[in-house]
């Protein structure tokens, strides 16, 4: 079904009756507008008198609007299995790394019923180096080795997304279970080691996100909520860290 309304507008400025027009039609507009049905599409016309020519504004379906939104696949609406997140690893060319240990006086993850709050993971690398450094615009990180371009600080996230997910296998696989009992990433929350011109921390943390996402899922990893922050410093000269917190299922 479609409606479309067509109102003939006299455009000579200082018409009354062109405004009076122009109000009703648009009322009409809005009252049909509501009254669609979501398979209906709306479209109006505005078109100035006979000889005049004319302008047409098309608004697309609810339906339109749900199948352009709606590009997951069905197989990444069910939870992962483990051998659907070690076959994502392989196809992606990543390893997690061996769990960590924490570098001072906290826990790296605490259970609070179906929370796990996992504490501030560096970006260590399989061999146990950590990228280290400050991010900076690329005119300045180009020019100096202590800088790290968005790229890098993205590279970076990265790692500390694998060591995440490193630290929930384990303490998953404690529980005598693993990662396919994540059932949503709730929130990340990355701190940036910055230059005071840096302003791209944002991007950085889509290292920390897309990894989230691509291992476990776009339902379970990919829709987390997120906050992305710059500093002057971070623990150990570090360039990025990243928090998380996550749901499991019983």
């Amino acid at each position: 079904m479609r409606i479309r309304c067509v109102l003939y507008i006299n455009m000579k400025l200082g018409s009354t009756t062109s405004l009076f027009v122009s109000t009703v039609g648009f009322a009409l507009f809005l009252f049909l507008g509501c009254c669609c049905s979501s398979s209906s599409a709306f479209q109006i016309i505005l078109t100035s008198l006979p000889g005049r020519h004319s302008r047409q504004l098309q608004l697309p379906s609810h339906r339109q609007h749900l199948r352009a939104a709606s590009t997951t696949s069905p197989e990444e609406n069910h939870p992962p299995t483990m051998e659907d997140i070690n076959a994502r690893l392989t196809k992606l060319g990543l390893v997690l790394p061996p769990a960590g240990a924490p570098k001072a006086n906290y826990q790296l993850l605490h259970r609070d019923g179906d929370l796990l709050y996992l504490s501030g993971h560096l970006p260590m690398k399989a061999d146990g180096t950590l990228v280290l450094g400050a991010c900076a615009p690329k005119d300045i990180a180009d020019s100096s080795d202590s800088f790290l371009t968005t790229e890098q600080g993205y590279e970076a996230a990265q790692h500390c997304a694998l060591n995440l997910l490193s630290t929930l296998q384990s303490y998953m696989m404690s529980q005598g279970s693993d990662l396919s009992k994540v059932s949503k990433v709730i929130k990340l929350f990355g701190i940036v080691r910055s230059h005071s011109d840096f302003t791209e921390q944002h991007l950085v943390m889509n290292g920390a996100s897309d990894v989230i996402g691509e291992v476990l899922g776009k339902e379970v990893g990919g829709s987390h909520a997120r906050s992305a922050i710059g500093t002057n410093t971070l623990p150990l000269g570090i360039a990025v860290e990243v928090e998380m917190i996550a749901k499991i299922s019983n």
